[in-house]
């Protein structure tokens, strides 16, 4: 490629939706009215209004928005999963794309390609740059450098060594293929956290002493049980065996601690182990928007709701463009602040990145909470829409033919079917089906799957017992020992006791 890429359509699509300041692994958002710097100019949605979308037909036509021949568009959707349509009709079927895929597809492609292009184009000049620049400030600077000497020396010694200045080149190609799991593990679905894992992992084949691919690795099996129905105690295991090599491998690198922390935090529930954990990373790295981020949600489990909202609002402001922050934000303040501007922001955030899972959950869980019901079916459908799982839409089609034909109870009796054949599966936890027929009026049958979520870690356990409509269980033998086996398994602290508490945690009785 030569300059005359610098003019190609492909280069000015891809200046557009990620200029050389922005950050292209974290998806921009607008953020509503209410949260942090109240609005923020979202280039992704502002880039894809302006172009209407199109419907090609045939491979000449996809092969001419990619910019390659048919040949290669059709190997691509063999191999690389191209998103294209087929009309019925067998092997002469019409094909059909859309614009908008396209491009969503082609983005991680384009981005490496032109990382690469950019730096054969402009290394040289910026090495030449940054020699004359060293010698420039080495000739400015030495008179100055050789007076404060001694001062200098105290102020290094009583810092901690820096990471970044000492981190070793990766091999050429696995940064690349890092930068890749990046951009997957931001989509926070099943598909992307896969792939994530997979390129990842091909990181960590080229350069075995990878740390940042490691700590990619880890972070991205601490997010398996919660977008992809992974079991939670082997995730979070194989999270902090990652976790554990990116440290041996670079102490110093707050990654590695942060991917830890969340992993003893919800795998161990070591609350004072985790916090430490968080801290050690916000120490090396006080920039780090995803570990104020992470952190912040430990402390809403936590119910640590002035630290909760100071950190999350620490994450927004150092990256106000991550749709995935700004709906955590949405999220705490709705539990924490106000609850109205909460939701507000959470469904402006679902309507501006429609592919992103996290603010459709969020409201599912909370309008079911609320006793929404015809707002849960909406979310619930809408939520299985982004993630294709198959449980995810067998229960949303059940709680819309239970919610039609018999109301709340029929709803919810449909939510416990799915629910249990889930939980047959190992893909439910037993917490949410034990929470369903607590509200058919089962308590004794609910126990049980209470119990088998406390075998299998599940977190919001944790605070069960402070839950309002727990409260009158603790009377029951059977759930008075639950409780104080879930104290016990509780490791150096507890949650508080928050005068008051988060809605996402009520329930409609």
């Amino acid at each position: 490629m030569g300059w005359n890429f610098f003019f190609s359509k492909r280069y000015l699509r891809t200046i557009l939706l990620f200029p050389p300041r922005c950050d292209p692994f974290f998806s921009p958002v607008i953020l509503p009215k209410g949260i942090g710097s109240r609005m923020v100019t979202h280039r992704i949605g502002q880039a894809k209004a302006e172009v209407t979308e199109r419907k090609l037909a045939g491979w000449k036509s996809i092969a001419g928005h990619l910019e390659c021949d048919e040949r290669t568009a059709k190997r691509w959707e063999r191999e690389r999963g191209l998103p294209v349509h087929r009309l019925p009709g067998g092997k002469r079927c019409v094909v059909t794309a859309l614009t908008s895929e396209l491009d969503d597809w082609q983005r991680p492609r384009e981005l490496e390609e032109n990382a690469q292009l950019w730096r054969r184009q402009l290394g040289r000049p910026l090495v030449w740059a940054a020699i004359g620049a060293a010698v420039l400030l080495v000739a400015v600077a030495a008179p100055w450098a050789l007076k404060g000497r001694n001062v200098l020396r105290a102020s290094l010694s009583r810092a901690p060594a820096s990471s970044a200045a000492i981190r070793r080149v990766p091999t050429p190609g696995a940064e690349e293929l890092y930068f890749q799991g990046r951009y997957f593990w931001n989509l926070r679905t099943a598909d992307g956290l896969a792939k994530a894992l997979d390129v990842y992992t091909q990181a960590i084949v080229k350069d075995p002493s990878y740390a940042q691919a490691y700590a990619g690795l880890a972070e991205t099996y601490d997010l398996l049980p919660q977008f992809a129905g992974a079991n939670l105690e082997e995730s979070l295991s194989k999270a902090k065996d990652a976790a554990g090599r990116a440290e041996a491998l670079d102490p110093n690198l707050a990654a590695a601690h942060r991917a830890k922390a969340f992993a003893m935090f919800f795998g161990d529930w070591d609350i004072g182990g985790s916090d430490a954990e968080f801290r050690r990373a916000l120490a090396l790295d006080p920039s780090s928007a995803q570990t104020h981020q992470w952190y912040a949600s430990t402390l809403d489990d936590r119910l640590e709701a002035a630290e909760c909202l100071r950190q999350i609002d620490d994450a927004l402001r150092l990256n106000p463009l991550s749709a995935a922050i700004a709906a955590d934000a949405a999220l705490f303040h709705a539990n924490f602040g106000d609850f109205n501007a909460g939701m507000r922001d959470l469904k402006e955030i679902e309507r501006t990145q429609p592919t992103l899972a996290s603010p459709s959950y969020f409201l599912r869980e909370i309008d079911f909470a609320i006793g929404d019901f015809p707002a849960y079916i909406v979310e619930a459908r809408r939520f299985a829409s982004i993630t294709h799982s198959p449980d995810d839409m067998a229960l949303a089609d059940a709680v819309a033919r239970g919610w039609a034909q018999g109301g709340k109870t029929g709803l919810l009796k449909a939510r416990a079917e799915v629910l249990k054949a889930a939980f047959d599966r190992g893909a439910e936890q037993g917490f949410q089906l034990g929470v369903t027929l607590l509200l058919l009026g089962y308590p004794d049958q609910a126990l049980p799957y209470f119990k088998a979520s406390l075998n299998r870690r599940y977190l919001l356990l944790i605070t069960m017992q402070q839950c309002p409509w727990a409260k009158a269980l603790s009377r029951d033998p059977g759930y008075e020992d639950l409780f104080a086996q879930i104290r016990g398994r509780l490791r150096n602290g507890y949650p508080a006791r928050p005068p008051v508490f988060p809605v996402k945690l009520r329930l409609p009785m």
